[in-house]
């Protein structure tokens, strides 16, 4: 009986299904949070995969954006370098009426599409007729054509104009002149 008093008294058991109990405890835990990791991800997925609905535009609304896409391509566009080509054209010359005294170097790029593979070896090859007319028109400018206002984007304008002029059809076109040097003296 002592015995028996004993055995209902040892706490050994009890010990042992408290563990049992903390196990299927700790086990459902870890269940539930395997369960909610899932549901979290497949939410961000959804989130991220599934097209949100659009809201209707007005068409002054649709008009509006197509507007300022076509302003930021524009702006894109002008801000967009094109292929330069390697040698500067370089020229020193009398300025016009000032008998000698006065000088104006120059140096130039073009700036053309670098797609253009026609263009730059027209570019390459007609160098030396490029610089010619290039010397030509600088040497006729005039003190007073060269320092005023907007002076160097007015040449710049005027030699685009006569330098494409003298490509061939279907080669394309120089896109802009690039001064590299402008000294007067």
């Amino acid at each position: 009986m002592a015995d028996d008093k004993n055995a209902k008294k040892d706490p050994a058991p009890a010990a042992g299904d408290e563990e049992g109990e903390g196990k299927k405890g700790g086990n459902l835990g870890l269940v539930l949070g395997i369960i909610v990791g899932i549901l979290v991800i497949q939410a961000a997925i959804a989130y991220f995969i599934i097209p949100k609905p659009q809201m209707e535009m007005s068409e002054e609304e649709i008009a509006a954006r197509r507007e300022q896409d076509s302003l930021r391509m524009l702006d894109e566009a002008k801000t967009r370098m094109g292929a330069v080509t390697e040698e500067v054209i370089e020229a020193v010359v009398n300025v016009a009426g000032t008998n000698g005294e006065r000088f104006l170097k120059a140096g130039i790029v073009f700036e053309y599409d670098d797609k253009n593979k026609i263009l730059s070896r027209e570019l390459e090859r007609r160098t030396p007729v490029l610089r010619d007319r290039f010397i030509r028109y600088l040497s006729g400018l005039s003190l007073t054509e060269i320092t005023e206002h907007g002076a160097q984007d007015r040449i710049e304008k005027d030699l685009l104009r006569d330098l494409n002029s003298t490509l061939p059809e279907g080669s394309g076109e120089i896109q802009s002149v690039r001064f590299v040097s402008f000294v007067i003296q």
